[in-house]
């Protein structure tokens, strides 16, 4: 069986290097890496990943962490014969055992869906105060910039003994394995859910409702830093200043045009209840929990990228 850990960055390269060091750290089973480079600019990332003769995607725009996400689809199941696609933040680290379980529950069973267990800064520094003196800027920013220092080792709660929650969908892109079956029922990730948030929502609800064989491993763990990406590394375009607020608001709207509700109170079994939906009167969405096409990702981007 061959397995694709897929990573999609936005300009965070010193939590992107930690993310894949861990991997290399970390685990045992043989595995593929393919990295998106969503901002243009970021040529640090580029130069890194060339240099390490890992695969890689540079967008020319903002195209947002969906496009990323199908990318890596595309790459993984589409244009090479991948049997597993592991999908991982850029701003995570892999605790022994986490890649490596998902690896063999999926060998062994027909779990489609496997999700790992966050363990996150925030719960971190409650459980072990001596590690705030890593982090600065307040509760609300807890910046990490000492890049010498490892205090997420100060967890040991990770274990090789499997212990499977079934039925459960949990943090969908931070470290998520997938069967192609998973990809063959419900296809890509919703660009509409533009830059992000709210496209985890999506790619779930249509999970459950395609009915597909979901679980959560308890023993696979990684520790998160938490919107890194956010809060370090906010760019200088004045196209991307739109408030994350706002985009949360945006893609929470759009969620419950979709869906007849918010995220647990949908009220529609298919996308638009089953109705053909024009997004700005122009751009066709098709109602289908399946999303087959990419043709006009671009111009879904396009409407809902900031203007100016």
């Amino acid at each position: 069986m061959k397995t694709l850990v897929g990573i999609v960055t936005y300009g965070a390269f010193d939590f992107t290097r930690l993310t894949i060091e861990s991997f290399d750290k970390t685990v045992k089973s043989p595995f593929d890496l393919f990295v998106v480079v969503g901002r243009p600019s970021d040529t640090i990332t580029k130069q890194w990943l060339d240099a390490s003769a890992v695969p890689n995607v540079v967008h020319e725009v903002n195209m947002g962490f969906p496009a990323g996400l199908n990318d890596i689809y595309d790459y993984g199941f589409v244009h090479n014969n991948y049997d597993y696609i592991i999908t991982a933040g850029n701003d995570i680290i892999c605790y022994p055992h986490a890649i490596d379980s998902m690896i063999k529950l999926a060998e062994e069973t027909d779990w489609e869906w496997i999700s790992a267990s966050q363990y996150d800064v925030k719960t971190l520094l409650s459980q072990f105060p001596e590690a705030g003196k890593f982090f600065h800027g307040g509760p609300e920013q807890l910046l990490f910039e000492d890049f010498r220092e490892r205090p997420w080792k100060m967890f040991t709660g990770y274990s090789n003994e499997r212990v499977i929650e079934p039925n459960v969908i949990k943090d969908v892109h931070n470290l998520c394995l997938y069967k192609k079956s998973v990809f063959d029922a419900i296809g890509y990730v919703d660009p509409n859910f533009y830059p992000a948030y709210y496209e985890d929502n999506d790619y779930a609800r249509r999970g459950v409702n395609a009915k597909l064989k979901t679980c959560n491993l308890t023993n696979s763990v990684y520790f998160h830093f938490w919107s890194r990406t956010i809060k370090q590394f906010e760019s200088k375009d004045p196209a991307e200043k739109t408030s994350n607020h706002q985009y949360f608001n945006n893609n929470r709207k759009f969620y419950m045009i979709k869906w007849g509700g918010d995220f647990g109170q949908e009220t529609y079994d298919v996308p638009f209840n089953g109705q053909p939906y024009l997004l700005g009167g122009k751009i066709p969405l098709e109602p289908s929990i399946k999303i087959c096409r990419r043709d006009n990702e671009r111009d879904i981007a396009d409407y809902w990228r900031p203007q100016g």
